[in-house]
């Protein structure tokens, strides 16, 4: 109910630039104690900031780090969480590669033979081409900051497709609200390479988790994580893998 609200708010917010608590009430049927709740709990989050009566988005929390500064941050975080994620590859597979710095370390790292790899990265398509890798990459309209293909054409293409592993990134982890991203059509992109693995893989560097982006693509029990370590969580609520052999799986 409350993440339910939480995107209503969210979604009207980004309608109308900003909302009234008085618009909220009425919109969301909720009472004015909840609806001033929700949006101390949410500017706490950085999602929206609040204003007298109102509030508006957070425009910082829709603006992607370049990857040429994500290449640079947490670097032997994501090499080791690399370095756990491509031996989960194994040969004659179809396997989905997400855009994101980490999920291209990977590519270095793999050494299954004979698979085919789709992905929407523009980096990640020319590492795969120098390992000589199978690769079929997505369609559509590039977003520059990620350097992801997303759209409507990616989409449909990628609704043809079925993988036996996914290896998706992420921008937070949250207890209550799961998996998010900054960008919406990224998020779209995202949970249907979810929705259509057998195996899929959320993976991230620890400095995710207890974060909230706009954008939820996937419930914490529908992906594993692949990560370095985890910090402050509670660890029911998750199924990981720790590249020191830790996880939850048996």
């Amino acid at each position: 109910m409350k993440q339910e609200r939480w995107q209503q708010i969210m979604d009207l917010a980004k309608e109308k630039e900003a909302v009234t608590v008085a618009e909220l009430c009425s919109q969301l049927g909720a009472s004015e104690a909840t609806i001033r709740r929700d949006l101390q709990e949410m500017e706490d989050l950085h999602l929206l900031t609040r204003f007298h009566g109102g509030a508006k988005l957070n425009e910082a929390q829709y603006i992607e780090p370049a990857m040429a500064l994500k290449n640079e941050t947490q670097k032997e975080q994501k090499k080791q969480v690399a370095y756990c994620a491509a031996k989960l590859i194994h040969d004659n597979q179809m396997v989905y590669l997400d855009a994101g710095s980490t999920t291209c370390e990977m590519i270095k790292f793999i050494t299954a033979k004979n698979i085919t790899v789709v992905t929407p990265g523009i980096p990640q398509l020319t590492v795969l081409g120098q390992r000589g890798i199978n690769t079929i990459v997505l369609g559509g309209s590039l977003y520059w900051s990620t350097e992801a293909i997303t759209g409507k054409q990616a989409l449909a293409q990628l609704s043809d497709l079925y993988f036996d592993t996914a290896f998706v990134g992420t921008n937070g982890i949250h207890e209550q609200f799961g998996f998010s991203t900054s960008n919406e059509l990224e998020a779209e992109t995202k949970a249907l390479a979810i929705h259509h693995a057998k195996n899929p893989y959320v993976i991230t560097d620890s400095s995710k988790f207890n974060l909230l982006r706009p954008c939820q693509f996937a419930k914490l029990d529908e992906a594993v994580i692949i990560t370095d370590h985890i910090p402050d969580f509670d660890l029911s609520l998750i199924h990981y893998i720790l590249p020191d052999g830790s996880t939850d799986r048996k």
